[in-house]
């Protein structure tokens, strides 16, 4: 592929990939990248008892390389583009790693495992994979604010792909040649579908970017070796632009103010769908101000794709499967009121999902649009961070009322969780899988990341979580 012949995205994305070097890592950006790696391992721990997180450990047993890379917790070691899948599942799966509210926008942590993966294979300094982290975070910011591929039916992978293989790409060293393929055979081969996350939820849900991760490092890893794909991969005839999305203009850096996407993107202190952040964060309000019992209602004014995203769809009033009940804002609701809390494990139990004590309290819950919140979403400038808002009106039995607007929830950049509660999450998704010493280690290992010589020094402390799995050569 010659550069001359390049459409013109793929050329901004490349030389901006090009002139993104250590001079954009900054301490606070620095700080940010920690933050939501120590954050996404978190998550991954967890992650690794569920079915999805087995599922994709059993997939990539029995399949090595000459540079392989770890899988979570299972003692294994495999090539890099399943090791990636496997390890994106557990972070993504039980829908409490990082996001942001672009337009095109999802988990950007998504792409975390897939870097560090592609960085074990080669053997990368941390800072090398802070550095693909955060311009993988970039580049997906600033395609997610121009191209509306929720509203045209396409999922959060359709650009991670891309940006993930320029993050593994530029930590790697590919030429411009090269990472102009990598763009196009990441995208071209995977363009998924938003049913994924419509009607009642699969485990798919949890691991549709993981494909995506899969299909970026391979994409590197041809584009590497000399494979070409097509050089107009978004503007070209029956393109991205004709079959997707349609013509857009994405601008990098991505944020108008400043700062990096790395430094925006929100984490989540509880393990549910953003949309029902805030909203959970206000529960143990409601519980002190009155019983459950004494509850007569509890409605909801929220923007546009709150309302979609958790309450439009009937499968969110009787949700049947842990990828549904976490984006039901009812079962959130009527758990943290029962409950006092959402917990990871509890929470989404077979059984706690099917409970029909719970079903009363969600009946009680109404969710309407409020359509200024709606216009107030997502300002320009600021799709990234957006400014939610939602009201909450709780009726009592005797008629007092409990109303309260809600907004920056804790863990969004305008309202950070510490470092304290990262480590708080460690702690509880560590509770029950890992011995104190070796969660202790992996706290190490992990918030120290900017100062390793290898990446694989902490991924060695988190290669066994101590389960009771044959080692995979």
């Amino acid at each position: 592929m010659g550069v001359a012949v390049l459409d013109t995205t793929t050329a901004q994305l490349v030389d901006f990939s090009l002139r993104f070097d250590e001079s954009w890592l900054t301490d606070s950006v620095v700080r940010a990248a920690v933050d939501r790696v120590v954050d996404s391992v978190a998550c991954a721990i967890v992650g690794y008892e569920s079915e999805p997180g087995q599922i994709a450990v059993a997939a990539a047993r029995g399949v090595t390389c000459d540079a392989p890379a770890t899988v979570f917790g299972a003692r294994l070691r495999t090539t890099p583009e399943l090791a990636a899948f496997a390890n994106t599942t557990m972070v993504r799966t039980f829908d409490w790693n990082d996001g942001m509210l672009a337009q095109g926008g999802g988990h950007p942590s998504d792409m975390i495992a897939a870097v560090i993966a592609a960085g074990e294979a080669v053997h990368a300094s941390g800072r090398d994979v802070l550095l693909g982290i955060t311009l993988a975070y970039e580049v997906l910011g600033a395609l997610g604010n121009a191209a509306p591929t929720r509203a045209k039916g396409f999922d959060q992978g359709t650009f991670m792909g891309v940006a993930a293989a320029l993050g593994i790409g530029r930590m790697l060293g590919l030429d411009a040649d090269q990472l102009a393929n990598a763009v196009s055979l990441a995208i071209v081969p995977h363009v998924p579908l938003r049913v994924n996350r419509t009607g009642l939820l699969s485990m798919w849900k949890g691991s549709a970017t993981a494909s995506a991760m899969h299909s970026a490092i391979f994409a590197v890893r041809l584009a590497r070796l000399g494979m070409t794909g097509p050089a107009e991969p978004f503007e070209g005839k029956t393109g991205v632009f004709d079959q997707t999305v349609g013509p857009f203009e994405a601008k990098l850096p991505a944020n108008d103010d400043g700062r990096l996407v790395v430094e925006i993107s929100h984490l989540k202190q509880f393990p549910a769908e953003t949309h029902g952040q805030a909203l959970l964060g206000l529960m143990p309000r409601v519980r002190e101000w009155r019983s459950v019992d004494q509850i007569e209602s509890i409605r909801i004014e929220a923007y546009w794709q709150a309302y979609h995203e958790i309450a439009m769809h009937p499968s969110k009033w009787d949700p049947t499967t842990r990828e549904t009940a976490d984006h039901s804002m009812p079962y959130l609701l009527a758990a943290a009121l029962v409950d006092g809390g959402i917990d990871v494990r509890a929470t989404f139990t077979p059984e706690r999902i099917a409970d029909p004590a719970l079903r009363p309290i969600m009946n009680k819950v109404s969710v309407t649009e409020d359509k200024a919140f709606t216009a107030g979403f997502r300002p320009p400038g600021k799709g990234i961070a957006g400014e939610p808002r939602m009201r909450l009106i709780v009726t009592a039995v005797d008629g007092a009322t409990f109303i309260e607007e809600v907004g920056y929830h804790r863990g969004h950049s305008l309202n950070p969780m510490s470092r304290a509660e990262i480590d708080a999450k460690l702690d509880a998704t560590s509770a029950g899988v890992l011995s104190d010493e070796r969660r202790e280690a992996i706290r190490a290992a992990w918030w120290a990341v900017a100062d390793a010589p290898d990446i694989c020094e902490p991924m060695a402390a988190t290669a066994d979580f101590g389960a009771d799995k044959e080692v995979a050569s």
